[in-house]
């Protein structure tokens, strides 16, 4: 019996892979952009990162066009077939009418539902964006000195406020393994929220704590109502990424007006209004193509981002920001900015989490104390055996003279669909799972 049992993969998964990629260059791309610590280069990062959504538009005008031209052909096709019918039936206009109507109606409420939500997820990565700068901007005006601390702990009230969230809104069932993972991301969060109240030197600095943890619950939250657009309202992640745009830049531009009037001091304490400096940051020539390249690495890690919540779930999407946190730690190690012996303790403790995510998404199976029993795997064989018994049962109960092309047709069925015979069925009829149990 094997205890330890991996799901199948499929191209989906790449997209895992992709993200990191993606996460590691716009981690290198950030590093040589940043050159100074004044505030207008937080802004204009930002206005990137919201920007960069509108290149949505190319893909979503390749997309209708082409549906435009499958449209034109199906519409043709249905017509030549409507001038072969010499009537339709009243009775069938009937029921043609009431289900144009009940469509039209359903149609109403889809298209209301996502313009609510839409408006949603992005007041949420509006106020995920912009609340960091608001920070720094109260930080630099009460001239308060806060070291942006590299916060451990972080991943986890990331991961964790995914799963509950998941729960609480999606009303995603909880079972034996799940509970599992759960756990050990709790005892991993306290241990490491002890360790970074040890480490933090100043009391100013929970303030910056406060900070993360509002903004990681923001985009949970963004990311969980995101799956409602995707899944139930099968919103196209393009067009999610381009009604996002549309609406965080509105909202941008009308946090930014308020700064026309407001002088914010610099890195040297100058006060001025922030839109005038902005100048400093295209002195070095090179740095124009580095805001580009950003603007495009951003639109791909988001539209990845939207991709494994569309194909999977947002509690799959821990298991890719597990990822990218190694991507960064990579790059701590290249720019030599951690020791030996503290990079292979987060490296392990970052696998140690990716191995909890992995339980509670079902790609890891642990195949003992009843945790495999409501997973979708166990579920599918249980259901693959219920059908096969059900046609045995079939079977049995035909006769011969009355029914025999009925037993033939479905040995046919069972030939078919799940690769096996009469014989095949004889044999395995009084098998259990024992693969997998």
């Amino acid at each position: 019996m094997k205890y330890l049992i991996f799901a199948e993969l499929n191209r989906n998964h790449f997209l895992f892979l992709t993200y990191f990629i993606i996460s590691f260059i716009k981690a290198i791309v950030n590093r040589y952009i940043k050159t100074t610590e004044d505030i207008v280069e937080s802004f204009h990062v930002y206005y990137i990162y919201t920007l960069s959504d509108f290149l949505s538009i190319i893909p979503v005008i390749i997309i209708k066009m082409r549906s435009k031209s499958l449209t034109m052909n199906k519409l043709e096709k249905e017509n030549l077939i409507l001038e072969n019918k010499k009537y339709v039936s009243d009775l069938s206009n009937i029921i043609k009418n009431k289900n144009i109507n009940d469509n039209i109606k359903n149609n109403k409420k889809r298209t209301k539902r996502i313009i609510k939500l839409t408006i949603l997820v992005s007041i949420f990565d509006f106020l995920s964006l912009y609340l960091k700068v608001t920070f720094y901007i109260i930080v630099q005006n009460s001239n308060y000195v806060i070291k942006a601390e590299k916060i451990h702990s972080m991943i986890l009230f990331n991961i964790l406020s995914k799963y509950v969230l998941s729960i609480i809104i999606l009303h995603l069932a909880i079972y034996k393994h799940h509970y599992l993972s759960l756990a050990l991301n709790c005892l991993f969060l306290i241990g490491l929220v002890i360790y970074d109240i040890i480490s933090i030197s100043e009391a100013r600095t929970y303030l910056y704590v406060l900070m993360k943890i509002v903004v990681v619950i923001l985009y949970s939250f963004e990311d969980v109502y995101a799956k409602i657009l995707l899944s139930i309202d099968s919103v196209s992640p393009y067009i999610y990424l381009l009604y996002r745009g549309i609406c965080v830049n509105i909202l941008s531009l009308l946090y930014s007006l308020v700064f026309v009037f407001v002088k914010i001091p610099d890195e040297n304490g100058q006060k001025s209004i922030v839109f005038t400096r902005f100048w400093k940051l295209f002195e070095n020539k090179l740095k124009i193509l580095l805001y580009i390249l950003l603007l495009f690495v951003e639109y791909f890690w988001n539209l990845n981002i939207i991709l494994i919540i569309d194909k999977f779930s947002p509690i799959h999407f821990a298991v890719a920001s597990i990822l990218e946190n190694i991507g960064s730690l990579l790059i701590s190690i290249i720019f030599v900015e951690i020791d030996i012996k503290e990079f292979f303790i987060k490296l392990a403790l970052y696998i140690l989490l990716i191995l909890a995510a992995l339980l509670y998404n079902e790609f890891i199976i642990l195949n003992f104390c009843g945790l495999q029993k409501n997973t979708q795997l166990f579920l599918q064989k249980k259901a693959n055996k219920d059908i096969q018994q059900a046609i045995i049962n079939n079977i049995d109960h035909c006769s011969i003279d009355d029914d025999e092309k009925s037993a033939s047709d479905m040995i046919n069925i069972g030939n078919t669909n799940y690769g096996i015979n009469k014989l095949d069925l004889i044999e395995n009829k009084d098998k259990d799972l024992d693969s997998i149990e």
